[in-house]
């Protein structure tokens, strides 16, 4: 680890990178575990944190049933007293491997899974960038384990001499692929740390690889923020009957699909701020509920769906839901109609699917039921769980098991996560310096390092930076009390303390392709060379600026 001490040193980055990958620290997993203690030892084999151990922190994530634990390390500089403090943040899981296929035994070993793409057969592009030396292949190696590399060899650097005014905190976090929960602990850690070493959070800096903007798309970008993420349960309540008597009910699946069809890269969702929009909603999950086959049709179904905000907040997106329920219980209504037109037999009542959000419906019960169905809903919602849209789906289950009555209809309900958008506001101040801030950094790129950085607003592969500051909390927080039954119970999203901490951010991070693909890989002469440079470029920038 000494030659990993060496700021702008290729080779013991390289290695560094190659070391942190080797644990495979698969999200949800206890080899995250493994991974914060490795990335505890790494940064305790750099001088400074030898002689002050007490300054690299654990923070274990409540109530986590593998004990999983977030890690930081407070670097502070020996000039001056400025309280200025850089957070450097990264996440240390990775997604699972099955996409690996024969090879998934070494998608962990840089070398060796490099080594045996060679035989694999590739499109031309990747197997011109394979042959190229220039690029190496793993799980996490572009998502994220570079990134964090590159910012212990920073840390490592600066702690040298600590020639500098102010503080760097590094901060990675475990579970970032699943519901950020990690970034649930980190900032329970920044607040706490905040307060006792009287830090003034002025940046945060996430070093996520960029991100294609579309097919082919080879930028690399300096993010100013982040997309929020919403996780829509669409759940359908048909009406059973025999399929020998179609027309006597409902079928939840064809609900299901109906929805799914008007939903999936609906151009309702879509946001624009200059020339950059979300990207469309698309399903995540979708599926009925029926255990066993038989010749009764599917009473319950549903669809879970991503949806990215830059914009809008969870009760425009709610509203929007609704009325793509609307539309889909009217097409319903019609085809019932006009095979009912058909039939011989003596026209019944046509049943046209109703729409409900889980509050509506809440609310109904409560007029209906009285105290019992509250109590019976609560405790569904305080109980343990480790899958969140799986607990919502019970839930759903639960709360339209009362109204069988109104069946068939659509419940809309929210699930976790929930990912608060993100971004620099034109507040004549902090984040309109860190702007101008991001502006030099490309104009450093383009001088110095011959490189193109291209600035967006809006980062949109998901970000723990999203946890960082909350812009609209008095429009988000009812929302998500009224419409995600897990939040605040189970779901314990810290909002209040996210608002309180306001921390401005920007993302700049390494170069690489196929993030959560079986070629995930890493270009190395910008992501070991140019990109430290430029983090600290970027670090000077943000500790010096009055």
């Amino acid at each position: 680890m000494e030659n990993a001490a060496h700021w702008n040193n290729r080779e013991a980055i390289v290695t560094l990178i190659k070391r942190l990958v080797k644990v495979p620290s698969i999200s949800g997993t206890e080899q995250e575990n493994v991974m914060a203690n490795e990335l505890i030892s790494v940064l305790k084999e750099i001088p400074f944190f030898q002689k002050n151990p007490y300054l690299v922190f654990e923070k274990n994530l409540a109530g986590d049933p593998l004990n999983r634990k977030a890690v930081a390390a407070l670097l502070r500089g020996k000039k001056g007293n400025s309280d200025k403090t850089v957070i450097l943040l990264s996440h240390f899981d990775v997604v699972g491997v099955e996409d690996y296929g024969y090879l998934k035994n070494d998608a962990f070993d840089v070398d060796r899974y490099t080594e045996k793409l060679k035989a694999a057969i590739l499109p031309q592009h990747i197997e011109e960038e394979l042959q190229s030396g220039n690029w190496l292949f793993a799980r996490g190696i572009m998502d994220m384990k570079a990134g964090l590399a590159v910012h212990i060899a920073l840390l490592s650097e600066y702690g040298k001499d600590r020639d500098f005014e102010g503080n760097i905190l590094l901060l990675s976090t475990p579970d970032e692929e699943r519901y950020s929960e990690g970034m649930f602990a980190a900032v329970e850690c920044l607040s706490e740390l905040k307060q006792q070493h009287g830090l003034d959070y002025v940046l945060g800096i996430c070093s996520e690889p960029s991100f294609a903007s579309y097919p082919g798309d080879q930028s690399k970008y300096i993010y100013l923020g982040s997309v929020g993420k919403l996780l829509p349960l669409i759940f359908c309540n048909g009406k059973e009957t025999h399929v020998g008597e179609p027309l006597e009910g409902i079928n939840a699946s064809w609900m299901a699909a109906v929805f799914t069809a008007n939903m999936e890269l609906s151009e309702r969702f879509i946001e624009h701020i200059g020339e950059e929009r979300n990207p469309p909603p698309t399903c995540l999950k979708l599926t009925d509920l029926k255990e066993q086959y038989s010749v009764q049709t599917p009473t319950h179904a549903y669809a879970l769906y991503n949806v990215l905000t830059i914009r809008q907040t969870p009760a425009e997106v709610i509203e929007k839901l609704t009325v793509i329920a609307e539309e889909s219980s009217a097409a319903i209504f019609s085809k019932m109609n006009k095979m009912y037109s058909h039939s011989k037999e003596e026209l019944i009542d046509v049943i046209k699917p109703k729409v409900y959000t889980y509050s509506t419906l809440y609310k109904l019960g409560k007029e209906r039921f009285g105290k019992g169905f509250e109590t019976s809903l609560r405790e569904m919602e305080a109980k343990v769980v480790t899958d969140y849209p799986l607990a919502t789906v019970e839930l759903a289950k639960k709360i339209s098991s009362y109204f069988q009555d109104l069946a068939p209809f659509y419940l809309i309900m929210i699930a976790p996560p929930y990912y608060p958008h993100v971004s620099l506001q034109k507040d004549g101040g902090r984040d309109e310096r860190i702007v101008a801030i991001a502006k030099r950094i490309i104009k450093e790129a383009r001088v110095k390092h011959k490189e193109v950085l291209k600035l967006k607003q809006f980062f949109t592969g998901l970000s723990d930076v999203s946890y960082c500051r909350l812009l609209d909390a008095h429009q988000v927080i009812p929302s998500l009390v009224d419409e995600m039954p897990l939040y605040g119970k189970n779901y314990k999203l810290p909002l209040k303390e996210i608002q309180a901490l306001d921390i401005p951010t920007i993302n700049l991070g390494p170069y690489g392709k196929d993030a959560h693909k079986r070629t995930e890989r890493l270009e190395l002469d910008f992501s070991t060379e140019k990109l430290p440079e430029l983090l600290k470029f970027a670090l000077h920038s943000a500790l010096n600026q009055s």
